[in-house]
C-alpha cells in the first residue's frame, strides 16, 4: 500500500469529494456560486480541475454543504495536503501534463497493472537500458531535446523507481510481450543486465512480472501499451493510461464516452484475461530461449 499519496491525485480526490458533497446537499453549481458571491464559472472550474481551490474556499464550501464535523476536518486536511508540490515538480519541463498525471496515479495506487509491447516498463529499466533507449529515440527523431534534457529524463526515471517500487508500496503486475524481452536495446551486455533486473524485481513480494510468448498469437489489446490504476478508497475510480501513436491518453470512469470508446474497466478485464489465459511466468530459463 502506498506510504504517501501524490498531491495531484489528492487534488482530484478533493474535487470529487466536494462535488459529491454538493450533490448530497441537493445544490447546483450555480446556486452555490451565487450564494458565495463567486463568479458563475468558479465552482465549475474547481470541480473539473481547471483551477485549484484554496483551503479558505474549501471551508466555505463545506459550511455551505453542511458537511458533518468528522468529514469536515478530513476534507480540510486533504485540502492542505493537496497544496504541496509533487516530488517530480523539478522535472516538469521534460514530463508532459499527461505523464505527470500518470506519475500521480502510479504513486497513489494500491494496485498497478501495466502491459508493454515493445520495450521494458520504465519502472523496471536499468540505467544502461534507459540511456540506450532514450538515445535511440533522440537519434530517430522520436524524442526532441539535447543531452541535458535526456539526462533529466533519466534522472526522473531513476528517482521514480526509487520512490514507487518499495516493500511498502502497492502491488505491481507487469505483462510484457515477448518482443520486449527479445529486442536488443544497446547491446547483448545491456540486455543481460536488464534481464537480471527483471528477475530481481519479480522476486519482490509485491511485484509480479509475466510475459506473453510469440506462440500466443493475437491477444486482447496487444497493440497498445497501457496501465490500469486501482485505489484503496472505495470512492476513487480506476484509471487507465494509454500510449497511442497520437500521444498519451488518460481514461477514468468519469470520462465522457460515446459509441464504442473503451473504459478503464475494459483494460482491466483485458489484463486479467491475458494474465489468466496466455501470460507465462517469467523465469531465468524463459529469458535464455
Amino acid at each position: 500500500m502506498p506510504t504517501s499519496q501524490n498531491p495531484l491525485f489528492l487534488r482530484q480526490r478533493l474535487r470529487d469529494r466536494l462535488r459529491k458533497a454538493r450533490e448530497a446537499a441537493n445544490l447546483t453549481q450555480r446556486q452555490v456560486a451565487e450564494d458565495l458571491d463567486w463568479s458563475p464559472s468558479k465552482l465549475i472550474r474547481i470541480e473539473n480541475g481547471k483551477i485549484g481551490v484554496s483551503v479558505t474556499d474549501v471551508m466555505a464550501l463545506l459550511t455551505k454543504y453542511q458537511v458533518n464535523e468528522e468529514d469536515h476536518e478530513a476534507l480540510l486536511e486533504l485540502a492542505r495536503s493537496a497544496r504541496q508540490l509533487p516530488w517530480y515538480w523539478p522535472y516538469r519541463s521534460v514530463a508532459s501534463p499527461e505523464f505527470q498525471a500518470y506519475l500521480a496515479y502510479e504513486g497513489s495506487a494500491s494496485i498497478v497493472r501495466a502491459f508493454e509491447r515493445n520495450v521494458m516498463p520504465g519502472l523496471l529499466q536499468t540505467e544502461a537500458y534507459m540511456r540506450a533507449l532514450l538515445g535511440g529515440f533522440t537519434q530517430e527523431g522520436g524524442m526532441s531535446g539535447d543531452r541535458e534534457e535526456m539526462e533529466a529524463r533519466i534522472q526522473l526515471r531513476l528517482e521514480r523507481q526509487q520512490r514507487v517500487i518499495t516493500p511498502e508500496s502497492g502491488q505491481f503486475f507487469f505483462i510484457l510481450d515477448e518482443a520486449a524481452l527479445r529486442r536488443v536495446i544497446g547491446s547483448e551486455a545491456v540486455m543481460r543486465q536488464q534481464h537480471e533486473q527483471l528477475l530481481a524485481a519479480n522476486d519482490m513480494p509485491n511485484v509480479t512480472v509475466m510475459y506473453v510468448p510469440f506462440s500466443a498469437g493475437i491477444y486482447p489489446f496487444f497493440r497498445t501499451p497501457y496501465a490500469v490504476f486501482e485505489f484503496e478508497g472505495s470512492d476513487d475510480d480506476i484509471v487507465a493510461y494509454l500510449e497511442t501513436p497520437d500521444g498519451e491518453v488518460l481514461l477514468s470512469e468519469r470520462t465522457p464516452s460515446g459509441g464504442k470508446k473503451k473504459q478503464p474497466a475494459d483494460y482491466l478485464d483485458a489484463f486479467w484475461k491475458v494474465e489468466r489465459s496466455v501470460a507465462k511466468e517469467l523465469t531465468e530459463e524463459s529469458l535464455l530461449l
